[in-house]
């Protein structure tokens, strides 16, 4: 019975990560900036204001227009799923009484969007990365075009 039971756990596992497209691979600062400026962003390296910070190798601000992208580069991939969990609570502490949300956690990567009070969040970690969109909700298929175009 219990050999039946991890088989299926197993099972679960490689199903949910087959439908989230499996383990994430984080693009590089250079591949963020490439990929938005294709798209007509314009991309600011915006590290030098947090020189003091250890653990912040590259952040990176691409105005998409109607709001703005971040993409930061942390030393440590650990610190990435700090600063998401971190967000993501802080996002919900804040929600209102309609919204909509969705969230994904896997040991390399996590996603957490939401639309709430006529705003959207979303932030994501892959590996040593994060991106962080805020913007209103009529905004939100744009944003997560963008989401989808890193990748994330």
């Amino acid at each position: 019975m219990k050999r039946i039971i991890l088989i299926a756990l197993i099972l679960l596992t490689v199903l949910g990560l087959a439908a989230c497209g499996g383990p994430r691979e984080a693009i590089s600062a250079e591949e963020f900036t490439a990929r938005m400026t294709k798209e007509g962003h314009t991309v600011e390296d915006i590290t030098h204001y947090y020189e003091a910070v250890d653990f912040i190798e590259t952040l990176l601000i691409a105005n998409q227009g109607d709001f703005d992208v971040e993409f930061v580069v942390y030393t440590e991939a650990d610190y990435a799923r700090r600063v998401f969990s971190e967000l993501r609570n802080e996002f919900e502490r804040n929600r209102g009484n309609t919204s909509s949300y969705s969230s994904l956690s896997f040991p390399n990567f996590g996603r957490f969007r939401q639309t709430t009070a006529g705003r959207f969040e979303a932030v994501a970690w892959v590996g040593n990365t994060l991106v962080l969109i805020e913007t209103t909700a009529e905004h939100r298929d744009a944003a997560n075009a963008v989401l989808d175009l890193l990748g994330y």
